[in-house]
């Protein structure tokens, strides 16, 4: 007798003596294919979506959408545009989800009178724990936010745009040294290290100190960026969020390298979280009210947070306040210099407001400049925000949208995209356009400027936005005479990780202080 019969002899008797356990695992992969297939066959058949246009493996199960963005390494709103083109205005990209097209959607799901709860499969991807952005539903996550919203009121960002501008010097000064020492700079770095010790010193008073990192190489910055992509993993695969938050520092180091910047980041957080929660007398040393000083305050009546939910909702004030501004910033300025007009525009308005380069104007004053809001505006609208649709779950008795009755507990959307990027509302889309936030009728597309969001769960950090926006604009055109060092507008290539995450070249201009 051979080995090879040998072998396969004893397979044979092994299987005989435990009928059992083959009888249970043939058992269990028969069952999980039935499954499968019914509820499949329910799914395309059955199911209240089941009138709704799209492609067939979609209604069929989730993971078409899983395949499309983990395997395929398509955008999921590049598909979405796909779809719309094939099935029409509304397409049903899941079993349970529909993807709308007409922006006039957009302010039905996100109306001020909707009180709809966020899908908890896109927005638990974002925290551990909870807070103001990933609480599903709306009437929890408005009791955390109306904490936090004096903070980031208009009155409250104006009072302590000091804090934003020291953070602008700091940028320039790196800048400065940059040109002195005869390099370029990287501009996306320099503005998300500016936005990483804006964010950080607003919310804590202490900032990251990523601006101090040489030519804007901070670990902090590096982290965030390597992170963002594996929010489309984790939304799909939630054990890799646990996995990473209770990983060893000394593992997450030989895994991925560069994430230890964010592993000791989550620890400054949390020994943070430790040191306000034991010792409050502490936040009496604070410069200026942080947000321990509202989320702590047993006298506004609030239920006090969870130190995990305390550091997760830290952790992303930081995510919220770094990607936005920043990608604003960068998109900006790379279109502003590739056109020459617009540049020139831009300088003799900044001249004329801020004539002495030691006379710094306050943000009220650059807020009323019209052709730097039409700056401001234009890159808002291509920069988009987030991409990927901010889904919401319809409520039980159903909605009408876009003129269709929409079944209870249906998943609904709208890309950011189909707005801003929207022909009949924006002439000329993808172009950059400033003139347009200055003609007689542009009043009325401050309506669809939707980066921030709209309705009751708009973004917290809107007026932080705005001002680090306009300071940020300001004191790099009036501080420097600016031209971009091989690189242009295409150079702007971003790929979809819930907001835009820039993969193109690295984006280098050439920053000569001006003397007066």
């Amino acid at each position: 007798m051979t080995s090879t019969t040998r072998h396969f002899w004893a397979a044979y008797l092994d299987d005989l003596a435990y009928p059992s356990v083959s009888l249970a695992v043939v058992t269990g992969i028969l069952s999980w294919f039935l499954w499968v297939v019914v509820n499949g066959a329910y799914n395309l058949y059955l199911h209240p979506l089941s009138k709704f246009p799209g492609p067939k493996l979609a209604a069929f199960t989730i993971w078409w959408k899983i395949y499309v963005e983990l395997i395929q390494k398509k955008d999921l709103v590049e598909m979405l545009f796909e779809l719309h083109a094939v099935y029409g205005d509304v397409v049903r990209i899941a079993p349970n989800e529909l993807h709308f097209a007409k922006p006039s959607v957009y302010h039905e799901i996100h109306s001020p009178r909707n009180r709809w709860s966020k899908d908890p499969v896109l927005y638990n991807a974002f925290a551990e724990f909870e807070s103001s952005f990933t609480i599903p539903e709306y009437h929890r996550a408005k009791k955390r936010k109306d904490i936090l919203q004096p903070l980031f009121s208009r009155k409250s960002i104006i009072s302590m745009q000091h804090l934003i501008q020291d953070c602008m010097d700091q940028m320039c000064e790196g800048i400065a040294k940059q040109h002195g020492e005869g390099k370029s700079t990287n501009i996306l770095l320099a503005f998300r290290c500016l936005a990483v010790d804006t964010i950080t010193s607003f919310c804590f008073a202490k900032p990251a100190n990523a601006l101090a990192a040489p030519d804007f190489q901070a670990p902090i910055e590096r982290a965030m960026t390597l992170s963002l992509p594996m929010v489309t993993f984790i939304k799909y695969f939630p054990a890799i969020k646990t996995f990473v938050a209770h990983c060893p520092p000394l593992l997450v180091s030989l895994l991925k390298p560069g994430l230890i910047g964010l592993v000791n980041m989550r620890k400054t957080l949390w020994e943070q979280v430790l040191e306000v929660t034991k010792h409050p007398e502490t936040l009496e040393s604070a410069s200026h009210p942080i947000i321990y000083h509202a989320l702590l305050n047993p006298a506004s009546g609030h239920e006090i947070p969870s130190f995990t939910s305390l550091r997760d909702e830290a952790l992303l004030l930081v995510f919220a306040g770094t990607d936005t501004a920043s990608n604003t910033l960068t998109l900006g300025t790379i279109h502003i210099l590739s056109n020459p007009d617009i540049h020139k525009n831009v300088v003799r308005e900044l001249l004329e407001a801020w004539p002495r380069l030691d006379d710094t104007p306050r943000y009220e004053a650059l807020d009323s400049l019209p052709y730097l809001r039409a700056i401001v505006k234009e890159s808002l609208r291509l920069v988009q925000g987030v991409v990927t649709p901010m889904t919401r779950v319809v409520p039980a008795e159903g909605a009408e949208l876009g003129g269709r009755h929409i079944p209870g507990e249906t998943i609904v959307g709208i890309s950011n995209s189909f707005v801003l990027l929207d022909g009949s509302i924006f002439p000329d889309p993808h172009s950059f356009r400033p003139e347009r936030w200055l003609e007689p009728s542009s009043e009325s597309l401050d309506h669809w400027l939707v980066t921030f969001c709209k309705g009751p769960r708009s973004c917290l950090g809107v007026n932080l936005g705005y001002c680090e926006l306009f300071l940020g604009f300001a004191n790099l055109f009036r501080r420097f005479e600016l031209e971009l060092d091989g690189v242009s507008a295409k150079s702007l290539r971003w790929k979809e990780a819930y907001l835009p995450h820039y993969e193109g070249p690295d984006l280098y201009v050439r920053a000569a202080p001006r003397s007066a």
